[in-house]
């Protein structure tokens, strides 16, 4: 669940200059594995079994499928955001990628600890959950990351039926649609990627009122996004809130802040 920053959002800080510690990241984290013993809804399927460590030696999230065959991708942390206070100090953007397949984290961290959240969305189970990861971590991340690239290439077609609410962006709707191009900040200019970018819907999400962020709620639409030539593949998180976003190079593996012109039209929840 990243954030929709404010565009215009200066802060301005006065202080004595702090001597920082060097900058490190290194993550051992497991997560949920369920036990015979834990009881799930009913109809509820377990969470995923994973594994992420991060060090000079390893960069990996390890995921053990219902078969309990296990897939190896590659990790990359690629951006920092301020995290929702109180409930942490850094929100750690996380790609986890293979050829045809990939995940989104969203790491709410501090410095150092025994364990964290995590949101996370798996492009191939086509969901997004957030559970507790344990384990150890350090998180002192550098001023700006470097790009991280890796070899991967998902058709559109792979994209699941879009099984969410109706909503309008642009020329994009639940069939899907297209950008005609992609404005992004570099630096502290907005340039144009021209190009345009075939879109498919993935989920939406609904982020609750006092947030840490916002006191009012919004809603997201997560998308993918493909160049007609497919030598660029997105992550795109659209907003109710604002008219920009974030979008994640799956191939360069960075996150670019993107204005959109419109913030997304979501219906609103059938009343129970």
């Amino acid at each position: 669940m990243p954030f929709p920053m404010k565009p215009l959002m200066t802060l301005v800080l006065l202080a004595a200059p702090v001597l920082a510690a060097d900058p490190e990241i290194t993550l051992s984290l497991d997560g949920p594995a369920v036990k015979p013993s834990d009881k799930l809804p009913d109809g509820a399927k377990p969470p995923p079994e994973l594994s992420i460590r991060l060090d000079k030696e390893n960069a990996s999230l390890v995921w053990t499928d219902s078969s309990l065959r296990k897939r190896t991708y590659q990790l990359d942390v690629i951006a920092n955001h301020p995290g929702p206070r109180p409930w942490s100090d850094n929100l750690a953007w996380l790609v986890a990628r293979s050829k045809d397949d990939f995940w989104i984290l969203w790491a709410y961290v501090n410095e150092a600890g025994p364990h964290c959240w995590i949101n996370y969305y798996h492009f191939s189970e086509n969901r997004i959950r957030m559970d507790m990861f344990r384990g150890k971590y350090v998180y002192r991340p550098p001023a700006a990351f470097t790009n991280a690239p890796a070899e991967i290439d998902v058709p559109l077609e792979k994209a699941p039926v879009w099984k969410g609410r109706k909503f309008k962006h642009k020329d994009f709707g639940p069939e899907g649609g297209k950008f005609g191009k992609l404005r992004v900040l570099e630096g502290s200019d907005w340039k144009d990627r021209e190009g345009t970018l075939l879109v498919k819907p993935l989920i939406d999400l609904d982020v609750r009122a006092n947030n840490g962020w916002e006191t009012e709620p919004w809603t997201e639409v997560h998308c993918l996004a493909r160049s007609e030539d497919g030598t660029r593949l997105y992550y795109v998180v659209t907003y109710t809130a604002v008219n920009h976003g974030w979008v994640v190079d799956l191939k360069d593996g960075r996150v670019l802040k993107t204005h959109f012109g419109e913030a997304v039209k979501v219906e609103p929840k059938e009343p129970k």
